[in-house]
């Protein structure tokens, strides 16, 4: 299952619920994936599909509470089927936020259990019978998943170059980011996000600079961004000022 699909289901789960619920597009949402709403109570809900690569941590539960501020939520919940960390459910009581661990269901499963950690105390989330997720793109070849799963995943093992000769070691991709050792010889992660968000401004306004991905990406990663991202065949690397264009295959 694909973080989008993840999504799908988790949005299933709060309609079964009775939920009238809205999913965000997939970057550029401020952190909320979801949003639900039943009478005067709306959830600001935040799916983070982790599993064994990373876990949740407080920074997150501390920007959904800001996110969840910012669209007038009176509750947020962050939806995992990873591990969460001590310090982030402690952070979570403090902020009252609910955090759920729901599993996805694999081909053979019919239901889901997950286990939720509210403010308040303990208790089980309903087994929810599920729905297999039923979604069409009209140009698949353009969507975040596709380039990612065609285009950026095989690129685990290889050695890129820059335009300086220096090389970039990538030690592992998966659907939580990029690790890699830098050509200063250190180990560094990009979470996925920023690729979601340099991808959605390739896709829609056809370009983005070098500057604007460096402004916008906490740990200054720009320059591997950019790298990984001019490996896709339709992301050309252009200056100046140094920058990607998405160039549509003839």
């Amino acid at each position: 299952m694909k973080p989008r699909e993840y999504e799908e289901y988790i949005r299933e789960l709060f309609n079964k619920q009775g939920y009238t619920t809205e999913l965000t597009p997939q970057s550029g949402d401020y952190g909320i994936d979801i949003f639900a709403t039943k009478g005067k109570e709306k959830i600001a809900i935040q799916v983070k599909m982790y599993g064994n690569s990373r876990k949740v941590n407080r920074s997150m539960i501390m920007e959904l509470h800001g996110a969840k501020d910012y669209f007038g939520c009176n509750k947020a919940i962050l939806v995992t089927n990873g591990e969460i960390m001590p310090d982030a459910i402690e952070v979570a009581n403090r902020l009252q936020i609910d955090l759920q661990i729901i599993d996805y269901p694999d081909k053979t499963t019919k239901t889901a259990e997950g286990t939720l950690y509210s403010s308040a105390s303990p208790k089980k989330v309903q087994d929810i019978e599920s729905k297999s997720s039923n979604i069409f793109f009209t140009n698949e070849e353009y969507t975040f998943d596709s380039i990612w799963e065609t285009y950026i995943m095989p690129l685990k093992g290889k050695t890129l170059y820059n335009s300086r000769g220096k090389e970039n070691i990538i030690t592992n991709v998966d659907w939580a980011g990029v690790t890699r050792i830098t050509s200063q010889g250190n180990p560094s992660k990009i979470e996925i996000e920023h690729f979601k968000n340099a991808i959605k401004i390739l896709l829609k306004k056809g370009e983005i600079t070098r500057d604007y991905i460096n402004q916008n990406c906490v740990k200054r990663a720009s320059s591997g961004i950019v790298l990984i991202l001019s490996q896709v065949p339709f992301f050309k690397l252009d200056e100046p000022p140094l920058r990607l264009t998405f160039k549509l295959k003839e």
